[in-house]
């Protein structure tokens, strides 16, 4: 076998391994446009299934609200009735909370300002001390996990010498 031969057999050996290589690459990209759109559809499935099982949850608490309003009593009933009505609907909707793992969460006067968690209403002070110290909460914060939902509402000191 001469140069010329050897050469050109490589030649060839080097254009069928390129092929391969290119069809084995594009077979691989295939398969990961395949799997992406998979996982697509099952997070996109899952935040549906999610989502309806809040409306529903939503919608047992509307239909509960709703049986009052249309009762015939609804015009006759006492505050104290009323009170326990409105404390059953605040109890399911505490619980809706609770299942999809929502927390309330609420600051004491004296407790450290956290940009990351609280929404602050400034009051200034001439006592260093209470400097981005939270004076008092306006109304509780809600996370998932680590997550912040609703950021709490507060009034929070802020020192100016004057």
């Amino acid at each position: 076998m001469d140069e010329k031969e050897l050469m050109s057999g490589t030649s060839e050996q080097s254009q069928l391994l390129e092929a391969l290589i290119k069809n084995q690459i594009e077979a691989k990209d295939n398969l990961i446009d395949m799997l992406h759109k998979e996982l697509s559809y099952y997070k996109q499935d899952a935040a549906d299934r999610f989502v309806n099982q809040l409306m529903k949850a939503v919608i047992k608490v509307r239909k509960d609200m709703s049986r009052i309003l249309s009762s015939d009593n609804w015009g006759d009933m006492t505050a104290d009735e009323l009170r326990r009505e409105y404390q059953y609907c605040f109890d399911d909707i505490s619980d809706l909370l609770e299942q999809q793992n929502v927390d309330p969460f609420h600051s004491e006067p004296g407790d450290d300002f956290d940009a990351s968690i609280h929404q602050a209403r400034v009051e200034i002070t001439d006592d260093i001390s209470l400097d981005k110290k939270i004076k008092e909460s306006i109304s509780e914060g809600y996370k998932k996990g680590n997550s912040v939902l609703v950021y709490e509402r507060v009034i929070a000191y802020r020192y100016d010498a004057k």
